[in-house]
């Protein structure tokens, strides 16, 4: 292949990849992905494969897979899983590394969560590899990138009255009763949590559901009052029912805000 022709080449597939960028290239059903028998575990020359799993391990579908190229940083195309869980997306030739990513949109107790998919194999790969890229949703746990602070479960934004100077942050214990089942339909368990430094301000790494609040501090066993800190009206009481922001929110999204004092 001379220079000009691979130049070429190059401009047709950057193109054709810009083109999914902008447009997604969402899977319409029309392009025949993985058929039924195949567990998503086998690899296929010029394409991605693989399988997503819900927390129990079963197949999930209408999971969103998509892959990024790791020299020209778009988006690149996007499917959704089939009815037994797998994906399939073709790959542009020559053009080096992709990685994979997904996530899930679930409704629960009338609002839409956004929750990322974890990867079984973070790594990029090319074309020519066969790779495959099984995912599986988690309620809990570190996401991969270890340059932040990001977890799968939802966070609790700590808001203490100004007033109450006399509570050390790091000694308030939050108890979180599930209040019915947990986003993925399993039975959740009461929590009993802290903030990890005295001066954070959350609680990181809650499986996502509906909880009754209330607090205690621990040096006294004294009862705190406790309120939803993203309701204007800040109504204190023994315990709160709270539901973790959805994707209604744009910078608070799976989060859930708690104000808690000792003035009774």
């Amino acid at each position: 292949m001379n220079a000009l022709h691979a130049f070429k080449h190059f401009t047709f597939a950057a193109l054709v990849l810009t083109g999914c960028a902008l447009t997604s290239c969402k899977s319409d059903g029309s392009e025949p992905g993985p058929d039924s028998s195949d567990t998503g575990t086998k690899g296929q020359a010029g394409a991605v494969t693989g399988l997503v799993t819900d927390p129990q391990g079963k197949p999930l579908p209408r999971a969103t897979v998509y892959i990024a190229n790791t020299v020209i940083k778009d988006r690149g195309a996007e499917v959704n899983t089939g009815s037994n869980g797998t994906y399939k997306i073709q790959l542009v030739k020559d053009l080096g590394q992709w990685v994979a990513k997904g996530y899930i949109l679930k409704q629960y107790n009338d609002r839409v969560y956004k929750i990322l998919l974890d990867p079984e194999n973070p790594d990029s790969f090319s074309e020519d590899e066969k790779p495959v890229r099984n995912f599986q949703w988690k309620l809990t746990g570190h996401i991969p990138d270890l340059s932040l602070d990001l977890y799968y479960g939802g966070t609790a934004e700590l808001h203490r009255d100004p007033n109450a100077y006399a509570l050390e942050h790091d000694k308030v214990e939050f108890t979180f009763k599930p209040v019915g089942p947990l986003i993925d339909g399993s039975a959740g368990k009461t929590l009993k949590l802290q903030t990890k430094k005295r001066y954070d301000d959350f609680i990181r790494d809650i499986p996502i559901g509906r909880y009754t609040v209330s607090a205690i501090y621990k040096p006294t066993g004294e009862q705190l009052l406790v309120t939803d800190a993203f309701d204007g009206d800040l109504d204190y009481k023994e315990s709160v029912t709270l539901d973790f922001l959805g994707t209604e929110s744009a910078v608070r999204s799976n989060t859930l805000g708690i104000g808690y004092t000792n003035r009774h």
